[in-house]
C-alpha cells in the first residue's frame, strides 16, 4: 500500500478496525471481575493522513509500497488508567494477550534508559491483529492481517505526552528562528516529567498501596478478627488471618493500646488452639503442599506481639512467658526468647523517649515473680538479665539505599545500678538452683555480660568503674559458690578470669590518673586471684586440668603473658609422667575414682582427650597391673577408653594380661568399635583378630564396630596384617550397605593410610564401594576426596555413581535433604573433565531416562564437571549439535541452560540456531541459555547485565549464517524491552523505598510510659 492509497481508501477501514479494536476491550473490561482495573476513558484513531506524511518524510519513505509494513500503528487504540498499580495489574491480567494476536518483535515498551536517557515518553504499545477465530466471522473478515497499536499508560503520562507533542513537535518551526526557545521549551517539559509528574505518579501509588492496605485491615476489625481466630478451622486459615492481622490491620490501629489489649489473650488461645490441631494439605491449581503447622502459626504470633511490645512491656514479657511455657518446639522457643531479647534491649530510639524505664520495669516484674515461677520460664529471665547487664546501646535506621546501624554506651544513672543490681540478685538465686553445668553455663554467660565494656563506641569512666564493681561481685559470688562447681565449670571459669586478671592488670598500670579505676581494679585483681588459689586447694582439680580439656590455665598463665599452648602441652606431658609415678597401692582407689572422674567429662569436641588417652596408654604401658584392674571394675564411661588401655598394654611385657583383655572383650562384644580402633593403631601381628572382630560385630549388628574394622582393612590393606582383607572389606561394605549406612567416610576421608587403598581399587571393588556411597546424603568435600581418588583409575565408574545418586530413591535414606550432586566441586572435576566425551556418554544416558528434569540434575552436574565451560567441553557439545539427534540437541540446552551465557557457549548456541531456526521451542532455549547472568548486585544491576548481553548479541549480527543474523536482531529486540523493563522495575522500586523510608521519618516506636 502507498501513502495515496492510505489517504484515499485506506484511512476510514483503519478508522474502523481502531474503533473495533476499542469495542472489544470496553466490553472485555466491562465483562471482566470488578478486581481489574478499568480505564479512565479508551480513545480510538487512524492516523492522520498529513500527520503520516510527516513521519513519512522525515524517515525517507514516503515513496514506499509497503506502507503497512513500515507503519504499523496506523490504527491506534490507548487506555488511559489512573495510577501505576491500575497499569501494572491491568497488564498482569494478560487480557490483551487473551484477545488479540501479539507481534512480540513489534511490541515496545517506551521508558527512558542508560541508553536513551532523553526519551522521557512513557508507556507500553503492543502491536496486535485480531485472531483467526474472529477473522473467520463475516463482520471482521475485512480487518484480516491488518494492525493496531494499543497504548497503555496513566493519566500523568497522557497529559503530558499530548501537550508537549501538540507544542515540541509542532512547533519546532523554519531553521534559523526560535530554535533555542524551543529547546528552552522541551527542557522544560522534560523538568516537568521529571521534577512533578513522576513523582507524583508515584505518591499516588504509595497513597493507593496504603489504602489498599487500610481497606484489608478494616475488612478483619469489621469481621472481628478475635472472632475469626477463634472459629479458624485449622492452621491454615489461622496463618492466613494473622499475617494479614499483622501486615494490615496492625499497622493501622489508631491506638496499639486498644490492638494489644484486644488481642493479647486470643494470640495466646490461638497458639494453643494451633498446638492442638495436625497440618492440612492445600490443594491449589498446581498440585498439593504441605499446609502450616503450629510453628508457622507460632511464628506469626510473636511478630505481632513484638510489633506491639513497647505498649505495655510487663503484659508483653508475660505473653511471651505464657507461649514460651507451653512450647516444646526448639526452634519456635529460640523465636519467643529473640522476641524477648528484642522486648529488653536498650534500643537507642526507646532509649530517646523513656531512658531506661523498660529494662526497669522488667527487672522488677521479675524480682516479685517467685523463684517457682522463674523456674518455670527461666530462659526468659536469663535474657531479660542478660540485655539488662549489658553496656551496649543501639538501634538501626532504615533509608531507601541504607541501613545505618548506630551503637553507644549506655549512660550510667541510678536508675541504671539499680537495673543491674536486680539483674544480677536474679541471676545469683538462679545460680543457686541451677542442677546441671548447662543451666549454670547459661547463668554465667548472662552474669559475663555485666563485666563488659562497649567495644565500637565510647564510654565513661562512670560506666567502666560500674563493670569493674559488678565484675569483682560476680567474682566473690562465684568464689562463695566453688564446692558446688564441678571440674568443667571451673575450667571454664578460670579460664575467662585469666583474661579478665590481665586486662584488669593493665588498667592497674595505664590509669595512674584515675584513683578510683585502680582502686576498683585492685579490688577486681584481689578477688580473681581469691577465687584462683581457692580452686586450685584441689590437688583433684590440678591433676583435672592437666588430663582433660584444652582451656586449661597453669601457675605460669598468671606470671607469664607469653606462655602459649607449647608451654603448656609440654607442661601436661610432664605433669602426666609424673602421675603415674605417683600410683601406689594406698591411694590406687583414690586414683582410680579420679580417672573414672576425667572419663565422665562429656566431650564436645577432639580436643577434649588427647592428654589424658595418652596418660591412658602411657599407664597401661609403664603399669599393666593397674591398667587390668581398671579394666576390670571400670564403667562404661573409663571403657569407652578401651583402646588407649589396649594400645599400652600391647607395648607392654605383661602379654598375658593383653591377650587376656582382648579376648574378654572380643567375647562380651560390647565395646568392639575400640576393638577396632586399637588394632588400627597398633602393628602387632594377630592376622586373624579382624576378622573375628568384624564377625562379632556383624553378629551383634553394631555398625560403628563394622565401620571401624573396614576403615581398618583400608589402612592396613596390602601390608599383609590382615587374613582375607579382600573378603572383609566386601564383607563390611555389604552390610553397611544393607543398612544403607556410609558414615564410614567421616573416619576415612582424611587418613593418609587410605589414600593408597582408594586408589588402587579394583573394578569390582570400587563399583562395590561407589554403590555405598549412594546412600550417603551430604555430598561434601569428604565424600569428594574418595570419588576423586577413585576417579583416577575408574572414571566411568564415578560417572555410573552419579547416575545412581541423581535418580536414587530419598525413601532409602532417613534424611530428607538428600543431595543428588553438589553446586559446585573442589577437585573431582578436574578428573572427570580429562574426557568430555565420557562426560556426554554418560549425559546421553541420563537424558534417555530423564529428559524432562534433565536440566536441573544431570545437566547442572555437567556443567559442575566443566564449570565456565572449557573450550574442549564447548567443542564437544558444538559438534554433538551438528552431528547428533535432535534429543542430543535438547540435552545440549539442558546443560548450557546451567551456565552464565559464556562466550565460549556462543558457537554452541549458534549451531542450534543455524539448524533449527523456526523451532520455536529451541530458540526460546538458546535466548534463555544466552541471557543468563549469574548474580546481579545493586538496584540497576540486571539493567547493566542485560546491556552488557546486548552488546555481546550485536557481534552476531556480522555472523556469515542467516539464520543467526535473523536470531540476532530478533533477539536483540527483546533484551531491549527487557531491559526498559528492569529499568522501570527498578525505578519504581527506588522510587516507593524512598517514599517509605523518607529522611525526614525517624520511625521511632511509639513507648508507653
Amino acid at each position: 500500500m502507498r501513502f495515496e492509497e492510505y489517504e484515499r481508501r485506506y484511512a476510514a477501514s483503519y478508522a474502523e478496525f481502531a474503533e473495533t479494536i476499542r469495542i472489544i476491550l470496553g466490553k472485555t473490561i466491562d465483562a471482566s471481575p470488578p478486581t481489574l482495573p478499568r480505564p479512565q476513558f479508551i480513545q480510538a484513531r487512524a492516523k492522520a493522513p498529513d500527520k503520516l506524511k510527516r513521519r513519512l518524510d522525515e524517515a525517507g519513505q514516503l515513496d514506499t509500497d509497503r506502507l503497512e509494513e513500515h507503519r504499523k500503528d496506523l490504527a491506534g487504540v490507548r487506555l488511559i488508567f489512573y495510577t501505576n498499580n491500575d497499569v501494572e495489574r491491568f497488564l498482569a491480567s494478560r487480557l490483551v494477550f487473551d484477545n488479540f494476536e501479539i507481534e512480540h518483535d513489534a511490541t515496545k515498551l517506551h521508558i527512558p534508559t542508560p541508553d536513551n536517557p532523553d526519551a522521557k515518553y512513557r508507556a507500553i504499545h503492543y502491536i496486535v491483529r485480531l485472531r483467526d477465530d474472529r477473522t473467520r466471522l463475516p463482520e471482521y473478515a475485512k480487518f484480516r492481517g491488518l494492525r493496531c497499536e494499543i497504548q497503555i499508560q496513566t493519566i500523568l503520562n497522557h497529559a503530558w505526552s499530548e501537550t508537549s507533542h501538540d507544542i515540541v513537535y509542532k512547533g519546532r518551526g523554519e531553521p534559523g528562528f526560535g530554535s533555542r526557545a524551543m529547546d528552552g521549551i522541551k527542557k522544560r517539559f522534560d523538568g516537568i516529567m521529571d521534577k512533578y509528574l513522576l513523582p507524583a505518579g508515584y505518591e499516588i501509588q504509595k497513597a493507593q498501596n496504603e489504602y489498599e492496605q487500610l481497606l484489608q485491615g478494616k475488612e478483619l476489625f469489621d469481621k472481628d478478627v478475635v472472632k475469626l481466630l477463634a472459629e479458624a478451622r485449622d492452621n491454615n486459615e489461622r496463618y492466613q488471618l494473622l499475617t494479614a492481622l499483622r501486615d494490615y490491620a496492625i499497622p493501622n490501629y489508631d491506638d496499639h493500646s486498644v490492638a494489644f489489649d484486644t488481642l493479647r489473650w486470643p494470640l495466646i488461645e490461638t497458639a494453643r488452639a494451633a498446638r492442638r490441631s495436625e497440618p492440612v494439605t492445600i490443594e491449589s491449581a498446581f498440585g498439593a503442599w504441605r499446609g502450616y503447622d503450629v510453628s508457622d502459626v507460632l511464628k506469626v504470633i510473636v511478630e505481632i506481639l513484638s510489633l506491639l511490645r513497647y505498649v505495655n512491656v510487663n503484659e508483653s514479657l508475660t505473653a511471651l512467658a505464657d507461649l514460651f511455657r507451653e512450647e516444646d518446639n526448639t526452634e519456635a522457643r529460640k523465636q519467643i526468647l529473640e522476641a524477648v531479647r528484642g522486648l529488653a534491649e536498650y534500643d537507642l530510639r526507646a532509649w530517646k523517649q523513656v531512658g531506661p524505664r523498660i529494662q526497669l520495669a522488667l527487672v522488677e516484674q521479675l524480682a516479685e515473680m517467685s523463684p517457682a515461677e522463674i523456674t518455670a520460664t527461666q530462659p526468659i529471665a536469663v535474657v531479660v538479665w542478660r540485655e539488662a547487664l549489658s553496656s551496649d546501646i543501639g538501634g538501626t535506621t532504615w533509608k531507601a539505599d541504607s541501613v545505618t546501624i548506630s551503637t553507644g554506651a549506655v549512660p550510667v544513672s541510678e536508675a541504671l545500678r539499680i537495673i543491674r543490681t536486680r539483674a544480677l540478685d536474679g541471676l545469683f538465686a538462679c545460680f543457686g538452683r541451677a542442677s546441671t553445668d548447662k543451666e549454670k553455663s547459661e547463668i554465667m554467660s548472662a552474669m559475663d555480660a555485666a563485666t563488659r565494656v562497649p567495644t565500637q563506641a565510647q564510654y565513661s569512666d562512670e560506666l567502666l568503674n560500674l563493670t569493674l564493681q559488678d565484675a569483682t561481685r560476680i567474682v566473690e559470688f562465684m568464689t562463695r559458690c566453688v564446692d558446688g562447681l564441678s571440674f568443667e565449670i571451673r575450667q571454664h571459669y578460670e579460664h575467662e578470669l585469666l583474661y579478665e586478671y590481665r586486662r584488669v592488670r593493665s588498667l592497674l598500670q595505664g590509669h595512674a590518673d584515675k584513683p578510683e579505676t585502680q582502686t576498683l581494679a585492685a579490688k577486681l585483681a584481689s578477688a580473681i586471684e581469691v577465687f584462683r588459689n581457692c580452686i586450685n586447694r584441689d590437688q583433684s582439680f590440678v591433676r583435672y586440668k592437666v588430663l582433660v580439656g584444652f582451656k586449661s590455665v597453669f601457675p605460669q598463665h598468671w606470671e607469664d603473658n607469653e606462655f602459649d599452648f607449647r608451654g603448656a602441652d609440654a607442661h601436661r606431658k610432664e605433669q602426666a609422667d609424673k602421675f603415674i609415678d605417683e600410683i601406689a597401692p594406698e591411694n590406687e582407689e583414690a586414683w582410680f575414682a579420679f580417672i573414672e572422674r576425667c572419663a565422665a567429662t562429656k566431650s564436645q569436641d577432639l580436643a577434649t582427650f588427647p592428654v589424658f588417652g595418652q596418660f591412658l596408654v602411657d599407664l597401661s604401658r609403664r603399669r599393666p597391673d593397674i591398667a587390668n584392674r581398671c579394666l576390670a571394675r571400670g564403667n562404661e564411661n573409663l571403657l569407652g577408653f578401651l583402646s588407649a588401655f589396649l594400645d599400652g598394654l600391647s607395648q607392654s611385657t605383661a602379654d598375658e594380661v593383653y591377650a587376656r583383655n582382648l579376648e574378654k572383650q572380643l567375647e562380651l562384644g560390647t565395646h568392639l568399635a575400640s576393638l577396632a580402633r586399637h588394632l588400627r593403631n597398633i602393628n602387632t601381628a594377630n592376622p586373624a583378630l579382624a576378622g573375628r572382630v568384624l564377625a562379632k560385630a556383624t553378629s551383634v549388628a553394631d555398625d560403628i564396630a563394622v565401620m571401624e574394622s573396614l576403615i581398618l582393612v583400608m589402612e592396613k590393606y596390602g601390608a599383609g596384617a590382615i587374613d582375607n582383607e579382600e573378603e572383609l572389606f566386601r564383607s563390611a561394605l555389604k552390610y553397611l550397605s544393607q543398612k544403607r549406612d556410609a558414615r564410614w567416610v567421616r573416619g576415612a576421608w582424611f587418613q593418609s593410610k587410605t589414600s593408597q587403598f582408594f586408589s588402587t581399587l579394583s573394578e569390582e571393588n570400587a563399583r562395590l564401594l561407589l554403590g555405598n556411597l549412594v546412600f550417603l546424603p551430604r555430598f561434601d568435600y569428604p565424600l569428594e576426596r574418595i570419588l576423586r581418588q577413585v576417579a583416577d583409575s575408574h572414571p566411568a565408574l564415578v560417572w555410573e555413581f552419579f547416575e545412581r545418586r541423581l535418580n536414587h530413591d530419598k525413601d532409602d535414606v532417613e534424611d530428607e535433604r538428600y543431595e543428588n550432586a553438589p553446586l559446585a566441586f573442589h577437585e573431582l572435576h578436574k578428573a572427570l573433565a580429562r574426557d568430555p566425551a565420557l562426560a556426554i556418554t554418560a549425559g546421553r544416558q541420563w537424558f534417555a531416562r530423564d529428559s524432562g528434569l534433565f536440566r536441573f540434575k544431570g545437566g547442572r552436574l555437567l556443567s559442575s564437571v566443566f564449570p565456565k565451560c572449557p573450550t574442549p567441553f564447548a567443542e564437544a557439545l558444538a559438534d554433538l549439535v551438528k552431528n547428533g539427534s535432535e534429543s542430543d540437541v535438547e540435552l545440549v540446552l539442558g546443560v548450557v541452560q546451567n551456565y552464565e551465557g559464556e562466550e565460549s557457549t556462543h558457537e554452541v548456541l549458534k549451531r542450534v540456531v543455524a539448524r533449527f531456526p523456526h523451532d520455536k521451542h529451541k530458540l526460546s532455549m538458546v535466548g534463555i541459555c544466552f541471557d543468563n547472568t549469574g548474580v546481579v548486585s545493586g538496584q540497576f544491576g540486571m539493567v547493566e547485565a542485560l546491556r552488557a548481553k546486548r552488546t555481546l548479541l550485536k557481534s552476531w549480527l556480522s555472523d556469515e549464517r542467516t539464520e543467526v543474523q535473523k536470531f540476532a536482531a530478533d533477539h536483540v529486540h527483546d533484551l531491549e524491552q527487557w531491559i526498559a523493563a528492569e529499568q522501570l522495575r527498578a525505578e519504581r522500586g527506588s522510587e516507593m523505598r524512598k517514599l517509605t523510608y523518607p529522611e525526614d521519618d525517624d520511625g521511632d516506636p511509639k513507648v508507653s510510659e
